[in-house]
C-alpha cells in the first residue's frame, strides 16, 4: 500500500477529539462497545446534539422582526452559509428535507419533469434513493434509463463506462461520490468535467452522503447541479437532509409557496436548530484544521481539517489491512478476503468489505458483537443492498466502517477478534 499514510493523529489531538463524541467506547446501556458501523450511521458529536437541544427550546418564530426571532433566523443564515462553505459552492440554493433520500428524489424528479424526453444515466452502485428516483422518473416522464456497470475489482464505475452511456439526448446524470457498500470513490472533478464535455446541458446530480464525512468536496472545480448530504452520517442528527442546487436546477418549476422566490425550495418554516447543529459540525472540522495551521479563514480550515481526517482514516485503513509489529492485519489471515481495496489503493473510503471462507458473514457479525464490536452484514436479501452487491459479483459481505476518531487500540482489538474468527 504505497503512499498510504500510516501516522495516526498526535495523542493530544486524538484524545481531545474522542472526548467530543457520545458513546464512543460504550453503548446506550453502558456496555463496552467499539462502533465500526459508521457507514450505517455515525457517532454523534456532543456539540451538535447540545446545540440542537439549545435552539429547539426556543418557541419563537424565525420569520419575525424582533431580537430573539432574528437571532434564530441568523442560525439559519449561518447554517446555509456553512453548508455552502463546506462544499465550496458559489451561489445556488440550499434545500432542506426530512432525509437526504427525500431531497435526492425531489431533485431528480424535478429535473425529469421539466426537461425534454431523452435519457437518464445512472450507475449500478447508486444508493436506492438516487437509482430508484432515476428509474421512477424514467417510467413516469418518458425518459430512457441507462445504467453504467460497476467494475467488480474496484467496486466503482470507470469513467469510460459512464461516458459510453451519455450522448446529446442525456438529460440527467446521477453519480454517487462514494459507495457506502464497496467504499469505491469517484473523482468528482474529473468525472463531472468529462460529463460536461460530453453533454454540457445534462443536469448532474451527486449523492455525497457517504463521501462528505471522509473527503474534501470543492464544487468550485466541478460541474454539479445538485448534491445532497446527510448530517446523521456526518456526526450530526437524523431527521434532516441538506442539498445544494445550482441556479439552473433550483429555478425549475417545483413545489414551493408561489409568493416566494423562484429558487426557494423551503416549504414552510425552516428549523433553526438543524442549521445551528450543522454549524457545530463545521466548527469541529475547523478545530482539526486549526490544530495544524494558524489560519483563521473558515474555508481554509475546512480544507485542512478534511484533509487531516482523510489522512487519519488512511492510517486506520492501513493498520486494518496490514496490522503492526504486534498483530496481524486482515490481509495476512488465510480465511479472510478483502474486496476492492487492492485495486483502489489510497482511492478507497474507510470501508473494509470482507468475506470469510470458513464462516458465514452473518455468523461473523455475531462473533464480532459477542466481542463488543459493532459491524454490519450487507445481504442481497435487503433492497438496500441487492442491486449493488450483484453488480460487484457478491451476495453478501461484512462491512467494517470506523471513522477518524478511532485509534490504534480500537483497530487492534478488531484485529484480535478477526483472528479468532479466522481460526474458527
Amino acid at each position: 500500500m504505497t503512499n498510504r499514510n500510516t501516522e495516526f493523529f498526535p495523542k493530544d489531538l486524538q484524545d481531545k477529539l474522542r472526548n467530543q463524541f457520545y458513546f464512543l467506547d460504550s453503548d446506550l446501556n453502558g456496555n463496552k462497545r467499539i462502533f465500526f458501523e459508521n457507514a450505517g450511521g455515525a457517532l454523534r458529536l456532543k456539540s451538535a446534539v447540545e446545540k440542537y437541544v439549545e435552539v429547539s427550546k426556543i418557541p419563537d418564530s424565525p420569520v419575525r422582526d424582533y431580537d430573539i426571532a432574528q437571532m434564530i433566523n441568523q442560525d439559519i443564515t449561518d447554517g446555509k452559509k456553512d453548508i455552502s462553505m463546506l462544499l465550496n459552492a458559489e451561489g445556488g440554493e440550499i434545500a432542506i428535507s426530512l432525509t437526504a433520500s427525500k431531497i435526492m428524489f425531489e431533485m431528480i424528479t424535478v429535473a425529469a419533469i421539466n426537461l425534454p424526453k431523452g435519457n437518464i444515466v445512472t450507475t449500478s452502485i447508486e444508493h436506492p434513493s438516487s437509482y430508484d428516483a432515476c428509474e421512477f422518473s424514467s417510467q413516469q416522464y418518458g425518459h430512457e434509463l441507462r445504467v453504467a456497470k460497476a467494475d467488480q475489482g474496484t467496486g466503482s464505475v470507470f469513467l469510460e463506462e459512464l461516458l459510453s452511456h451519455i450522448d446529446e439526448e442525456t438529460r440527467i446524470v446521477s453519480l454517487i461520490l462514494t459507495s457506502n457498500i464497496t467504499g469505491g470513490m469517484h473523482d468528482l472533478k474529473k468525472y463531472t468535467q468529462a460529463i460536461h464535455e460530453r453533454n454540457s446541458e445534462a443536469i448532474i446530480i451527486v449523492d455525497a452522503v457517504q463521501g462528505a464525512p471522509h473527503e474534501l468536496i470543492d464544487l468550485s472545480k466541478c460541474h454539479v447541479d445538485g448534491i445532497n448530504i446527510a448530517p446523521y452520517k456526518m456526526f450530526g442528527l437524523r431527521g434532516v437532509g441538506f442539498a445544494w442546487l445550482s441556479n439552473r436546477l433550483a429555478c425549475m418549476p417545483h413545489h414551493r409557496l408561489l409568493a416566494t422566490a423562484e429558487t426557494n425550495w423551503d416549504l414552510g418554516s425552516a428549523t433553526p436548530a438543524h442549521y445551528a447543529s450543522f454549524s457545530k459540525i463545521v466548527d469541529y472540522i475547523c478545530e482539526i484544521g486549526m490544530y495544524y495551521i494558524g489560519e483563521t479563514d473558515r474555508r481554509t480550515l475546512i480544507e485542512e481539517g478534511m484533509n487531516r481526517i482523510k489522512l487519519q482514516e488512511q492510517a486506520i485503513l492501513n493498520r486494518l489491512l496490514n496490522g503492526s509489529e504486534t498483530i496481524q492485519g486482515t490481509k495476512q489471515l488465510n480465511n479472510v478476503m478483502i474486496h476492492f481495496e487492492k485495486e483502489n489503493g489510497i482511492d478507497q473510503d474507510l470501508i473494509l468489505a470482507m468475506t470469510f471462507s470458513n464462516i458465514s458473514n452473518n455468523k461473523a457479525v455475531e462473533v464480532y458483537k459477542e466481542n463488543s464490536i459493532q459491524v454490519f452484514a450487507r445481504e442481497a436479501s435487503s433492497h438496500y443492498s441487492k442491486r449493488i452487491l450483484e453488480s460487484v459479483g457478491l451476495d453478501s459481505l461484512v462491512r467494517v466502517s470506523p471513522i477518524h476518531v478511532h485509534n490504534s487500540e480500537d483497530v487492534d482489538e478488531f484485529l484480535r477478534v478477526t483472528k479468532i474468527i479466522n481460526n474458527m
